[in-house]
């Protein structure tokens, strides 16, 4: 348990201090903007190139990794058909299933489950952005190109061209290309010069502070508009509560007990086991923020569901392992 608020309770922090910058107007609104390009098209690519330019993908124990990724891709796909083809569809879906593993995942496993523990989800990050955020590009873009086109009227355009337009802007999107870039450099077994990579690590430890700090400025604007039972100067408050308990309830309860069921059906060795669970038991990533910035969609539902999943993961962590713990005997 102490780990657990080790881990935690940093994130909490910086949200806060995100809050208050917000609270004193250190930040505008279109510095808000401003602040979100740079850490989606800088610090973020400089951390997803470096972290994947030293993966080499055959040395990798892959299977927990594997069954970790198909069922979350499986249940991504899920949400999205539930909730719609649309983009705030699939950013609800995207933050009910994309972990926060590095800034929270990695820190906890470290200290609860050492160096042995470290490699498994060291092994799963390795690959976390390049599966999950990818695939939910190319579906955020093919939704957008379908949104404009009927907004724009004319025939539905056809489902290759759409694909077409999806593919290219994902290949070309801030997260999958440097991902794609540092995967295919790994491989070819050179070392980036340090010339380089003390830049690229300089800009990549700076994401993670960014990003939370933004979250927290943008929580700000959202709480500052009143209570959802209260009205505002501005009129009633936007934020839909009922959207952000959705994607707390999937991220904190329900992705855990998918990722549960998996490890015991495929028996799983009792180490990657537990840690495949608690990377599923972590918060909202702070990278389902920065999809909704960029899309410009359900902001206000992704910043409070991702402080609100921070807290209750205090909660839901402990009870899984206890479940995982009666599960497996």
């Amino acid at each position: 348990m102490p780990a657990i608020f080790h881990a935690l309770l940093p994130v909490i922090l910086m949200v806060s201090c995100g809050y208050l910058a917000g609270k004193m107007r250190w930040v505008s609104d279109q510095g808000l903007k401003d602040i979100s390009k740079l850490v989606f098209n800088l610090l973020g690519p400089a951390l997803l190139f470096r972290t994947l330019s030293k993966v080499q993908l055959a040395e990798l124990d892959l299977s927990p990794v594997m069954m970790y990724h198909s069922l979350t891709l499986a249940w991504f796909t899920l949400w999205v058909f539930v909730y719609g083809l649309t983009q705030r569809g699939c950013m609800r879906a995207l933050a009910g299933t994309y972990s926060n593993a590095v800034m929270i995942g990695i820190p906890l496993v470290s200290l609860a489950y050492g160096p042995q523990g470290l490699v498994y989800i060291l092994t799963l990050v390795s690959v976390h952005a390049l599966i999950i955020l990818t695939y939910a590009t190319v579906l955020f873009e093919w939704a957008g190109a379908r949104d404009s086109h009927k907004a724009h009227g004319g025939e539905q355009q056809s489902m290759q061209t759409t694909a077409w337009k999806a593919a290219k802007a994902a290949v070309l999107h801030p997260v999958s290309l440097p991902a794609f870039a540092g995967l295919l450099f790994a491989q070819t077994g050179f070392q980036l010069p340090e010339l380089i990579d003390k830049p690229l690590d300089w800009l990549g430890k700076a994401f993670a502070p960014m990003a939370l700090i933004m979250a927290g400025i943008q929580l700000h604007q959202v709480l500052g508009k009143g209570l959802p039972w209260r009205s505002s100067g501005q009129g009633v408050y936007r934020a839909n509560w009922r959207e952000v308990t959705h994607m707390v309830v999937l991220k904190n309860l329900l992705h855990p007990l998918l990722i549960l069921a998996g490890g015991w059906v495929l028996d799983l060795p009792a180490l990657p086991f537990t840690v495949m669970l608690v990377t599923a038991c972590m918060p909202v990533g702070i990278n389902s923020f920065l999809f909704a910035t960029r899309y410009q969609v359900a902001e206000a539902e992704v910043s409070l569901s991702l402080s609100l999943s921070v807290v209750f993961a205090l909660v839901t962590v402990p009870l899984m392992l206890a479940l995982q713990h009666v599960v497996i005997g």
